[in-house]
């Protein structure tokens, strides 16, 4: 005569199988969360606005120069050369915006944001900022802009990249612009209601 024989499992041996198993269940999880979140560009020029997160982007004026000067007082001075840009983030929707992450890219280098600087509006608003970028004067041609708000779990997403102007045939004018040159530090931008 076959029989079936019953296994017994204490208590103490489930929870610890079940709190295994959870644990499993996290960190995959966990690793998809921190995967690097695929994002789609989109490509716009200075001056124009482009359309990002429900808002509108504009990227304006570009200076360069090797120190940065508020009211009168040198806040940073480099060998190499800094960017400033001029960025406007517009929000026409029903939901703030923001925009934390920027960088400036060539070919063969990437050039994060010197002043952690991050662009948030308000429904209604525009916020106007200047983005600083410490960068290799050898090393600026088809310099590009961009950014894009990010965050731990975000999943798919758009990130704007505008081209600055700087190329090949014009690096060098840019360069010699730079030497020497001051460029206004500002902490904070400005705010304005839409129109």
């Amino acid at each position: 005569m076959t029989g079936t024989r019953r296994v017994r499992i204490s208590r103490e041996k489930l929870v610890g199988v079940v709190a295994a198993l959870a644990c499993l269940a996290f960190s995959a999880i966990g690793m998809k969360v921190y995967d690097t979140p695929d994002y789609m560009y989109v490509d716009g020029r200075r001056e124009q606005p482009v359309q990002l997160e429900q808002a509108e982007l504009t990227v304006g004026e570009v200076i360069v120069g090797t120190r940065l000067v508020d009211d009168g007082e040198v806040k940073a001075e480099t060998p190499g050369m800094f960017v400033a840009v001029t960025a406007t983030l517009g929000v026409p929707g029903s939901q703030k915006v923001i925009l934390n992450s920027a960088q400036l890219v060539t070919q063969t280098r990437t050039y994060d944001n010197w002043s952690g600087t991050l662009l948030r509006a308000e429904p209604g608003f525009a916020d106007t900022e200047q983005l600083y970028f410490e960068v290799d004067p050898a090393q600026i041609d088809d310099l590009t802009l961009e950014i894009w708000s990010s965050g731990v779990v975000h999943g798919f997403y758009a990130r704007a990249r505008i081209h600055l102007g700087i190329t090949a045939d014009n690096a060098e004018q840019w360069r010699q612009a730079a030497r020497g040159r001051e460029i206004p530090y500002q902490i904070s931008g400005t705010t304005a209601g839409l129109r």
